[in-house]
């Protein structure tokens, strides 16, 4: 059950990093100022994150969060395990104090994360001078590198003997460098040369699918239609597969045992949707239009847990509106135009 525990005062809003930066640019505003009155603000950490890419203008958006009176939202993780759950807290915090803490947990775990971006980058088109031996190179380096960090910095564990835990962490890293081989082994099958393998553009090719075919679906039951579309495309081999399947909705696709909660789902279909061509972020082969596409999707996953998301991008918008129809997610999505 999706919520934000023990909170029941005004509704929630999320705001767009577009949103934002236009606040930024007329510092605020009335219009700011009159959402804040009716709706209470939040942010996530991939606010904090695009903040940090906005090298010069950090200061600047941090007080239109606090001008706003912005509470900070993070999905909460259960301790032991790091056990990803389906609420959310809000907190009434400095914004200047989570940026900083942000900051230092991205300094220390960050590496890892944007070695396993590289790996999407190049899903995406992107480093064609590098093979995925070179990206799964750089992963496994940062794996190994996190668990090392990770071993050192724990504190309080359930595991008494040190000599275990070092076991463990040896054993995930193996398995970790055994699935990149298989998956390495796998796509090679295909592209030989994988310097130049950009999975998104063939897939369209293969389905023979696109914008072009996509982007006149209107809704309502937009995902519906979208797989009216593509169902008639699928191989013999496919042809079994139900619209849960094409959007792998049935099971969680990083580890099938875990529990797999709605704002998961709304990342998986972000990315689906992104990838057959339903009003697609432009130009990810490009690696800041990239990581622009990637804080979109956790943005759509994140927003998820309010009452409404505000955003002046269309095709963001286009996409979160038939995956919230599709998983009945309750937020409510509007497009923000400037007359």
């Amino acid at each position: 059950m999706r919520s934000i525990p023990y909170y029941s005062e005004k509704p929630t809003l999320y705001l767009d990093q577009n949103i934002l930066d236009l606040f930024v640019k007329d510092s605020t505003g009335n219009a700011g100022l009159a959402l804040a009155e009716d709706c209470q603000v939040v942010y996530s950490n991939e606010t904090l994150k695009e903040i940090r890419r906005s090298t010069g203008y950090e200061n600047k958006f941090l007080d239109v969060l606090n001008r706003l009176k912005a509470y900070h939202l993070k999905i909460i993780v259960e301790q032991p395990g790091f056990v990803i759950t389906d609420q959310a807290t809000i907190t009434n915090r400095n914004v200047f104090d989570a940026y900083a803490e942000y900051c230092s947990n991205d300094d220390e775990f960050g590496h890892f994360e944007n070695a396993i971006y590289q790996w999407l980058f190049k899903f995406s088109g992107g480093r064609p001078e590098n093979s995925l031996a070179d990206i799964h190179g750089e992963q496994i380096y940062a794996f190994k590198n996190l668990l090392r960090n990770m071993v050192k910095n724990t504190e309080e564990t359930s595991i008494d003997n040190e000599s275990q835990l070092q076991d463990i962490s040896k054993q995930m890293s193996k398995y970790f460098s055994s699935t990149l081989h298989d998956l390495e082994k796998e796509i090679s099958k295909t592209t030989p040369d994988t310097r130049y393998w950009n999975a998104i553009k063939s897939f369209r090719t293969s389905m023979d699918i696109g914008p072009k075919e996509l982007n006149n679906i209107t809704a309502p039951n937009v995902i519906e239609k979208i797989w009216q579309v593509v169902s008639k495309k699928l191989t013999p081999n496919d042809s079994l597969l139900t619209i849960d399947d094409f959007f792998r909705l049935n099971a969680n696709p990083i580890n099938p045992s875990k529990e797999y909660h709605m704002h998961q789902k709304v990342t998986t279909m972000h990315n689906i949707l992104n990838s057959i061509g339903y009003f697609p972020d432009s130009k990810v082969h490009n690696e800041k239009r990239f990581y622009a596409a990637m804080s979109d999707t956790s943005h759509a996953s994140q927003a998820s847990f309010c009452d409404l998301l505000l955003s002046r991008d269309e095709n963001f918008v286009k996409k979160v509106e038939a995956i919230y129809e599709y998983l009945e997610v309750p937020t409510k999505v509007k497009l923000v135009k400037l007359d």
